[in-house]
């Protein structure tokens, strides 16, 4: 069999980059992702059998009774292989040898809100603090990131976070992208986007009353590559007080996204509504490899059936002696050229069929293989580049 190695240009590498689009729209207590309702099924309520708002990882146990999920098991041997939500404690000390441990799909994932008072100060546990070095590392691209300075201290700072999923973004989200909408009672009262691509969310848009107290002034930041978006502004955009659950005011951005996942009561004013739209990234890199089939060469086959084994004029087929037992060296190529006229053969030409090809790494080993739809005819004075495209 014969190798052939790939030479520079033979190999290419391209890198396809998307922007998905994602709107989150929070209600009541209640998050639409992408404007998506629960769809009913044969056997729940909901088909994806995540909440509403979520997305479903691998979208397993789409619309499947409660007997029949699919679910990830492993059993324990020496081996010491486990799920990674069972720790080594668990692992050692509540199983035996044998026993099956499994765990339950489907996962999901939505965003999720958190606030912090003012003066919520520098603990250990916050979100915030623990955001502290990655945000001063964005002071390059704005003193707003800055954890302290001129613009306020996060640590005492009425705060906003709101924490995205990295299945939503992939490898960050898209600079210019992000916009966030306050309504009240279905009007618009106020807008922050990114317009500058710089992570500043500005105020650009809302009614009078949110435009003279706020306009393009800056109410957070977005951190592109960690997946969140952290809210500052503390200015009314509201005349009138509305219940946020942990106390009744006027509107402000640190209210923004109430509701989201975060835990609060049920006492929210059900005529406030959010949206925030981004697009996150999708690099998908291809592999384009092409394998050359040169002339002159290829045109012969190790299959039993390319030799004439059946005729009389080349037995016996194997001969043997005192020091050897091999295959007849004289057996002739079998001549599968057709002729136009019936009953008739051409003249003898080598030929194969190439219908599958191999790709091997630098020791020889099969990594994989190329099958062909159609088996393609290759002569002597016949040359082909096969190109083959691979998503890594």
């Amino acid at each position: 069999m014969p190798y052939y190695e790939f030479k520079t240009k033979d190999i290419l590498r391209n890198t396809l980059k998307t922007h998905p689009q994602y709107t989150f729209n929070v209600y009541n207590r209640n998050i639409y992702l992408n404007n998506q309702y629960d769809v009913s099924g044969a056997h729940v309520e909901n088909v994806t059998m995540v909440p509403t708002g979520h997305i479903s990882l691998y979208e397993l146990n789409i619309d499947r009774a409660s007997d029949n999920k699919a679910y990830p098991f492993i059993v324990k041997d020496g081996a010491f292989a486990s799920i990674g939500t069972v720790t080594n404690t668990v692992f050692n000390s509540s199983y035996q040898y044998g026993d099956v441990i499994s765990a339950s799909y489907p996962f999901s994932a939505s965003i999720v809100r958190e606030r912090f008072a003012s003066s919520h100060g520098d603990s250990a546990e916050s979100h915030i603090t623990a955001l502290k070095n990655t945000l001063n590392h964005y002071t390059y691209l704005s003193q707003h990131y800055a954890f302290s300075s001129s613009y306020g201290d996060k640590n005492s700072q009425e705060s906003n976070l709101i924490s995205i999923p990295s299945i939503f973004f992939d490898s960050g989200i898209k600079p210019g992208s992000v916009n966030l909408e306050f309504y009240i009672s279905g009007s618009l009262v106020g807008q922050l986007t990114d317009k500058n691509k710089n992570g500043e969310l500005i105020q650009t848009d809302g009614d009078s009353y949110a435009q003279t107290n706020g306009s393009n002034s800056v109410a957070g930041v977005v951190l592109y590559n960690e997946g969140f978006v952290l809210l500052t502004g503390s200015w009314n955009l509201t005349p009138a007080s509305y219940n946020f659950t942990y106390e009744t005011r006027q509107a402000r951005w640190c209210d923004f996204g109430a509701g989201a996942n975060d835990g609060g009561d049920d006492n929210l004013a059900p005529s406030a509504s959010f949206r925030m739209e981004f697009k996150g990234t999708n690099e998908v890199t291809t592999l384009d490899m092409y394998m050359i089939a040169p002339k002159a060469l290829l045109n012969h086959s190790s299959n039993p059936t390319y030799k004439l084994y059946n005729s009389a004029s080349v037995l016996p087929r194997f001969g043997y002696n005192s020091s050897s037992y091999a295959e007849n060296d004289s057996i002739p190529i079998k001549n599968t050229i057709s002729g136009s006229i019936c009953n008739y053969s051409s003249s003898f030409k080598k030929q194969t069929f190439i219908s599958t090809i191999g790709i091997f790494d630098d020791q020889r080993k099969l990594i994989g293989t190329v099958k062909l739809a159609t088996p393609v005819k290759k002569t002597e004075n016949r040359a082909f580049t096969f190109k083959v495209k691979l998503d890594i």
